[in-house]
């Protein structure tokens, strides 16, 4: 099959092209920089630069590149508005514009990177500009596949690069609300191969899952876990989220991309574990893998381990 790829350099994107490509499918990116595409796979990938606000430029790939089917993994944590990247252009209008375009050239199979937490009632822009994505992908008549994920494991993962850097400096961190927000965190290669198997799934099609690991974690706890590997000792300090809400706001103002931001405080309307908003199933690794997930301990050390060897290499 040949499939176009959004976001395949990214941290999720560069192991749904490795699996692709090891089931025999044949990956065409779209990108920003073909550069960083062709140090990542070479010439085993068709490389195309694509605006994605230009539905002119997704149609002269889209077409000439006779696509089967689409996954689209682009996807930001922050806004940054200098650059004009925000949450309504990145999520909602590349989506609206893919969309657009696959209906018009005929293109009926697509799989859709979402979020855990998704929903309509979803009070960060985040959340709700996946939501208006999720949306219209599912009124198109496109045939999809949705993937909401809870905290993705993996050695990119950018919370470790973040608490590395800090901590180093600085061994303290705040907590918001205490850290005793969940997680439900799910490895990396159990969500790019849920990507991949989906397309050979066809019941699979035109349902919504969530992806969970083995363990619900807190905050705190997933820190410690993560402290405790790097056998670093750092002080956790538990503030109320209404205050780091507005130091997020002074943060954006200065960093970019910040350590975090007052969108990601808002994200915390729930605890990011499966089954709780009810509206998709709940046990997609399972479902689509017909496997257990990568246990958590497991998953944890890996990315660990991995991270260490990309930042010392």
């Amino acid at each position: 099959m040949r499939v176009f790829v959004t976001g395949g350099t990214g941290f999720v994107g560069r192991y749904v092209v490795r699996y692709l490509m090891e089931r025999g499918h044949k990956v065409v990116l779209g990108v920003r920089s073909p550069e960083k595409a062709r140090a990542l796979f070479g010439d085993k990938a068709e490389v195309y630069s694509v605006d994605f606000s230009d539905k002119a430029s997704l149609r002269e790939v889209l077409s000439l590149s006779k696509i089967e089917a689409v996954v689209h993994l682009i996807g930001i944590l922050f806004e940054n508005k200098r650059r004009g990247l925000t949450f309504e252009k990145v999520h909602y209008l590349y989506s609206l514009n893919l969309y657009q375009t696959m209906k018009e050239l005929g293109i009926e199979r697509a799989v859709h990177m979402s979020a855990l937490g998704t929903h309509d009632e979803a009070p960060s822009r985040y959340h709700q500009t996946k939501r208006w994505a999720e949306k219209h992908l599912m009124e198109s008549g496109i045939r999809y596949t949705i993937f909401r994920p809870s905290l993705i494991l993996g050695p990119e993962q950018k919370l470790f690069y973040d608490m590395d850097s800090i901590t180093r400096v600085i061994p303290i961190v705040a907590l918001p609300g205490g850290g005793n927000y969940r997680f439900q965190p799910v490895d990396v290669r159990d969500v790019a191969q849920c990507f991949v198997a989906s397309l050979e799934k066809p019941e699979t099609e035109n349902s919504i899952y969530e992806l969970c690991g083995t363990k619900q974690v807190s905050f705190r706890e997933l820190l410690q876990d993560i402290f405790s590997r790097w056998n670093r000792r750092v002080l956790m300090v538990p503030l109320p989220k209404f205050l780091m809400y507005y130091m997020g706001k002074v943060v954006e103002l200065f960093v970019q991309p910040p350590p975090f931001s007052s969108d990601q405080i808002l994200m915390m309307w729930k605890d990011n574990v499966c089954g709780i908003l009810g509206d998709a199933q709940s046990d997609g690794v399972q479902k689509v893998l017909e496997k257990e997930p990568v246990p958590y301990e497991e998953s944890l050390s890996w990315a660990l381990e991995e991270y260490k060897k990309i930042i010392s290499s």
